[in-house]
């Protein structure tokens, strides 16, 4: 029965499993785990065995999951981790595991989802977890915004009217039409409704915009 709960829960299209030791290298990843981390089809079993500095992602990316990864060993406690990922949001739940008999090393079962902005997501923010928003963050399309723009970006995803971002940004409404203006020329969208979109899936809160970027390479 377990086998095949881990079979279905692996295979599952919208979650990413990741097994992995403290220190970073990976024990096992699903397919969907490596498509959410690289956003491109890519063979799992290449990275079986690697660790998490040496896959070509950000070294401050990797750094800052080992620095968890220790702390989860030696709390026992699990980890809810927020991230803006190639423009879109996503959390990962992290739990610490006890090594088996055969090597003893302490290990941390990675589950990821992206979650757009819906009730869900605000409830997990929201929630009695111990919740961590990454310090880094991969923007994807969204990455020629400035962080002025991507404020107002995700207060349109709130769906806040010009005139409340105005006040919220302490700003006028004529700069917050001139930054939504850039951003629909940025982002080759001209109507609110595809711009509030854009936020909804990425997510996006106004604290982000102080989060550092990490290159698209």
């Amino acid at each position: 029965m377990n086998a095949e709960i881990w079979k279905h829960f692996t295979t599952d299209p919208t979650t990413g499993v990741t097994l992995l030791t403290v220190e970073g290298v990976i024990l096992y990843i699903n397919e969907q785990s490596a498509k959410i981390f690289f956003d491109q089809p890519l063979d799992p079993g290449s990275l079986i065995g690697k660790s998490i500095l040496e896959i070509g992602l950000p070294k401050e990316w990797a750094n800052e999951r080992i620095d968890l990864f220790h702390k989860m060993a030696k709390s026992g406690d699990s980890i809810l981790l927020r991230t803006v990922w190639n423009g879109k949001q996503q959390f990962s739940w992290m739990s610490p595991i006890e090594g088996d008999e055969d090597d003893g090393r302490q290990r941390v079962l990675v589950i990821t989802r992206r979650i757009a902005s819906t009730e869900e997501s605000k409830e997990l923010l929201e929630g009695e977890h111990d919740l961590v928003n990454s310090n880094v963050i991969r923007l994807g399309e969204l990455e020629s915004l400035t962080p002025r723009e991507l404020e107002v970006l995700a207060l349109l995803g709130q769906k806040m009217s010009i005139k409340e971002i105005a006040a919220a940004l302490f700003r006028s409404v004529k700069t917050i039409e001139n930054h939504r203006e850039s951003i629909g020329r940025k982002l080759k969208k001209t109507r609110g409704i595809e711009l509030a979109c854009i936020a909804h899936i990425a997510g996006l809160v106004v604290e982000d915009s102080t989060r550092k970027r990490l290159d698209d390479d």
